[in-house]
């Protein structure tokens, strides 16, 4: 009544109607914090120890209604990379425009590539990177983040709310070398398609046997490197991966959850003398992990989950394997603020001895805090901002 009685005292007096906004954003705030004290011990039993902030970060969006059954949003965001990485001090990992209503999702820009289908409760998400992503085989792999973000052009169709089919073109970062080339190209050097079954978030409640199932196919396109030559044009990919819940008890839940990767490689490799050939080598890995949840009052109060992982390299001459354990438990301190502790232990044979050594273990105590926050609240959410960040605890 107020802005009628306003709209028109400015149309008598000024003579024009004014513009008056309809339509508001919303505003979207997502910030993770995770610190972890690691203790690392080599195969040689040297000891190492370091206070790490890595993966904390923030993020920052907005979405808005669009003058259609279309919404749309824009999301930019960065985090602390590793310690030993050479993207500095910080890392925009996430800037991406979204649009999307019911059934479809167009996304471009920077984000999560499609190195892998679900995710594992370990405290990080690079924790068993060998196991639960597709290495990218342009980089060095100095830097994990290499392996899980780049700039993203993907197409998505959601049919019944719960079965994805996603298309994806991504560029991937490829790390100047003699080997690779050092010439600047942001052209799109991988695409790929992806099939899932997914329960809605809004029914994980219900909690049914199985909770999500998919396949995952990516074409790295070896051309764009100077490596194509030395290998071949076409490095191909498969995933398979599934969520089964095993016990669906409100208090004490169970779930099972695995992965795994089938790199197609190259016949031309028979040994594995860096990173290069590790990301181009003929191999299977996969992962698995329990998990348990122990929910007080309808509140998840304490998880613990135990992973393994297992790679084998069938075509190499001398017989190569990678194994990794991984076990931690989380408690819940506050709404959002965890408490957790996790161990890790490597085992390396055959060729990649000679990269990472025999064996390594690593303990890690940390504290983590997370923030999800909107204003101007307007739209049924389908997916989280923080969903687009690593978790552990559902």
């Amino acid at each position: 009544m107020i802005n009628a009685k306003l709209k028109w005292l400015f149309i008598t007096f000024v003579g024009v109607a004014p513009v008056f906004s309809q339509v508001s954003p919303e505003i979207q705030l997502g910030v993770r914090g995770l610190t972890s004290f690691n203790t690392d011990i080599g195969a040689d039993k040297t000891t190492s120890a370091v206070n790490d902030f890595s993966d904390s970060g923030l993020l920052l969006g907005f979405r808005q209604k669009l003058y259609n059954r279309f919404r749309g949003q824009f999301v930019i965001g960065f985090q602390f990379p590793d310690a030993d990485s050479d993207l500095g001090q910080l890392f925009f990992h996430q800037t991406f425009i979204r649009v999307e209503d019911k059934v479809n999702i167009l996304k471009m820009g920077r984000s999560r590539v499609r190195s892998s289908l679900i995710e594992f409760p370990t405290l990080r998400d690079d924790d068993a990177l060998s196991f639960t992503d597709v290495l990218n085989p342009f980089s060095s792999g100095e830097n994990t983040e290499d392996n899980q973000f780049g700039n993203v052009l993907e197409l998505a169709r959601v049919f019944n709310q719960r079965y994805w089919l996603r298309v994806h073109g991504e560029h991937f970062t490829q790390t100047p070398s003699e080997r690779a080339g050092s010439e600047t190209d942001f052209s799109l050097n991988a695409v790929g398609l992806s099939f899932e079954y997914r329960v809605p978030r809004t029914q994980i409640w219900n909690r049914p046997v199985l909770q999500q199932i998919g396949f995952g196919y990516n074409s790295y396109l070896m051309r764009k490197s100077q490596l194509a030559d030395e290998y071949g044009d076409v490095l191909k990919n498969v995933i398979v991966s599934a969520i089964v819940n095993l016990r669906r008890d409100p208090v004490h839940f169970w779930d099972i959850r695995s992965q795994v990767i089938s790199n197609q490689g190259f016949d031309n490799i028979r040994e594995i003398n860096d990173y290069y050939d590790l990301t181009r080598a003929r191999s299977i890995g996969g992962l698995t992990s329990l998990r348990y949840i122990y929910r007080k009052l309808e509140r998840p109060t304490i998880q613990l989950a135990l992973s393994g992982g297992y790679k084998v390299f069938p075509d190499l001459t001398n017989t190569t394997s990678q194994f990794q354990v991984v076990g931690n438990v989380f408690y819940r301190l506050g709404e959002n603020f965890d408490l957790g502790f996790q161990a890790q232990y490597k085992s390396f044979d055959g060729d990649l001895k000679n990269l990472y050594g025999e064996s390594e273990m690593r303990f890690q105590f940390g504290l983590v805090y997370s923030i999800d926050q909107l204003w101007n609240d307007q739209f049924d959410d389908r997916e989280s901002l923080l969903n687009l960040e690593h978790g552990y605890i559902p």
